[in-house]
Parts: structure tokens; C-alpha cells; sequence
């Protein structure tokens, strides 16, 4: 959630204005950021208790099958013979990789330092456009990665926790999957552009699920022996919430408004997992996590090319003789 396959459900990352979003939607896409910034929150309930590999595979899981179903409705092709090693690949590095390295990361950092990784991820993904795909490398896109990195630095260095080797290996792991999200996301422009987003979206939960039960099956004893009902209720949410109904509002939003509109989600997710922390868990939001939320967000403004098009929204127009 999560909010992190927001990069991969459309071909181009850039924000482009037009006309006013509806306030409908306007409520869709406030609703969407608290829905996909509480995953980090419930992340932090359900890892210590399930496990974070059994937490990620039951989300994973959950979240498949819910959206099976909302695709089934929508009358989906999968075309599972052609697309299966597409969605597979998509599955694994989009899905399972960064959802087990965010459920480990909820272990040892706060929801608000994960929820700002996960904000890197259109960072990471300008990059992996210019290695990947020869796309110009611009200044902006070479000053967002900067700027991220000194955003992150900022909260370790002044955020609400101690530096401590979990604490850094929690941020690393959080970075590790905005780098896998970054590569998926061109890997999706690559070899998925002719299939259904919401195809993709399904199939790669499903065989991110599969690929994943290996390794959370032996992590099950520990689940059975300290699960509690609000890590189950947690997990339940995760999947069926945070993965099944944000899909459903996300694809809503893409329809109405176009994918640069719906990708702004990206900065409501982390204001709203802090939140969410604060509320449930006690987590404090000093000066620290505000200042490197920032940054990060200005790193990810720059990636998505919102200063230029804000810009060229604010230059006056040529009055005509």
C-alpha cells in the first residue's frame, strides 16, 4: 500500500493541470491518503505479533483476492498464458519485496520515517527511467534524488527515535523498496503497456502472493503463537482495505481524472501515516519528521515535474495585438 503502486498503474509519472478536480473526487483522493498512509500504522500492530514475512504474504493475499473479484466484475482479461512471467516479475518486486521490507522496517522506525521512504519512490523511478529506458537525465531529476537523500538524512539525523544499527537498517530497508517500486514502475512501462492496469494490478498481487508463501510459511508457528485479534483485525485491514478498496478508489480516480492527478495521493501519504501513528500508537511528530517529510515531498514535487508545470501555470500569458 499500499500506496506505493500508485507508480506502476500508469505509463507517465508527470503531473499535467487541466481542469479542477470535482470535489467528489477531491474527497475520493483525501480519502485514498488516509487509507493508504494508516497501512504504515497497522504495519507497526500486526508485524511484531504475525511476523513481518507473515504479515506481508496474508496482506498480499487479502489484497489478491479482493481484487480478483472487484476485476471479475469489471469483466478483466487476465490472459494469464501470455502475461503470467509479466505479472510475476511485477509481482515480486513491486509487491512482495518492498511489502516484506516495510513490514520488517515497522519493527524498528516510526511509520512516518517508512511512509517518507515510500515517498522516494518517484524519485527512484526518474532514475531508472534515464538507466533503463534513456530517458534525459535533468537537472531536475538529478536535484530531486539529491534533495531526497538530504530529506532523509534530515529525519534520521533530528527525527523522534535514537540512531541506533535497527533504526538505520529500518530507513535502509524503507529506501530498498522505493527502489524496487522505482524499478517496477518502469518495468510496467516497459513490458505491461498494452495490458489492463487493473490486470496487472491483480495478477501481479496474486502472483506476488504465491511467490512470497515459501518464505512466510515458516514464520507460521510464530504467527499461530503470538497472534492477537488486533494484529489479525490489522492484517485484515491491510489487505482488504488498504489493498481491495484503494485499488477500487484508485482506478475510480484514474477514470475520472486522468493518472497525474491521481498520483498526487503521493502527498497526502505520509502527512496522514504520521497522523495515524500519533493517534493509535503514541508516535511523536517532532520538528525533526516534519522538516525531513518535507524534503522529501519537495524531492518528489521536483520528480514528478510539478515545479515546471506550476510555473508555466503562473507565467502570464502573451497579450495579443
Amino acid at each position: 500500500m499500499a500506496a506505493r503502486d500508485v507508480y506502476t498503474c500508469h505509463s507517465s509519472l508527470e503531473w499535467k493541470p487541466s481542469k479542477i478536480m470535482s470535489g467528489t473526487n477531491i474527497a475520493r483522493l483525501f480519502l485514498l491518503g488516509a487509507i493508504w498512509g494508516s497501512s504504515f500504522m497497522l504495519m507497526r500492530i500486526a508485524a511484531p505479533a504475525l511476523g513481518p514475512l507473515t504479515t506481508a504474504f496474508g496482506r498480499i493475499l487479502l489484497g489478491g483476492i479482493a481484487l480478483y473479484l472487484f476485476a471479475r466484475s469489471r469483466g478483466i482479461d487476465f490472459s494469464w498464458r501470455r502475461n503470467g512471467r509479466i505479472y510475476l516479475v511485477i509481482g515480486v518486486v513491486n509487491t512482495a519485496v518492498p511489502f516484506a521490507l516495510f513490514a520488517w522496517a515497522a519493527l524498528h522506525v516510526p511509520s512516518a520515517y517508512s511512509a517518507t521512504m515510500n515517498a522516494m519512490a518517484p524519485v527512484f523511478t526518474g532514475m531508472f527511467g534515464f538507466l533503463l529506458l534513456a530517458e534525459r537525465l535533468t537537472a531536475a531529476r538529478a536535484a530531486a534524488f539529491a534533495l531526497g537523500l538530504i530529506g532523509v538524512a534530515v529525519l534520521v539525523r533530528i527525527g523522534p527515535v535514537p540512531i541506533t544499527a535497527q533504526v538505520v537498517l529500518g530507513i535502509l530497508a524503507g529506501l530498498s523498496a522505493a527502489v524496487c517500486y522505482g524499478f517496477a514502475a518502469v518495468f510496467t512501462r516497459m513490458k505491461a503497456a498494452d495490458i489492463p492496469p487493473l490486470a496487472t494490478a491483480t495478477g501481479s498481487q496474486l502472483s506476488a502472493a504465491l511467490a512470497l508463501l515459501p518464505f512466510a510459511l515458516p514464520e507460521l508457528p510464530h504467527a499461530v503463537a503470538h497472534g492477537t485479534p488486533a494484529a489479525g483485525l490489522a492484517l485484515a485491514v491491510l489487505g482488504i482495505v488498504c489493498t481491495g478498496l484503494a485499488y477500487a478508489l484508485f482506478f475510480q480516480l484514474i477514470s475520472a481524472e486522468g493518472p497525474g492527478k491521481a498520483v498526487m495521493v503521493t502527498f497526502l501519504i505520509p502527512a496522514a501515516a504520521a497522523i495515524w501513528a500519533r493517534l493509535f500508537l503514541g508516535e511523536p511528530i517532532t520538528a525533526g519528521t516534519v522538516a525531513g517529510l518535507i524534503v522529501v515531498l519537495c524531492a518528489t514535487a521536483l520528480a514528478l515535474g510539478l515545479f515546471g508545470q506550476v510555473k508555466s501555470l503562473l507565467r502570464p500569458a502573451a497579450v495579443k495585438p
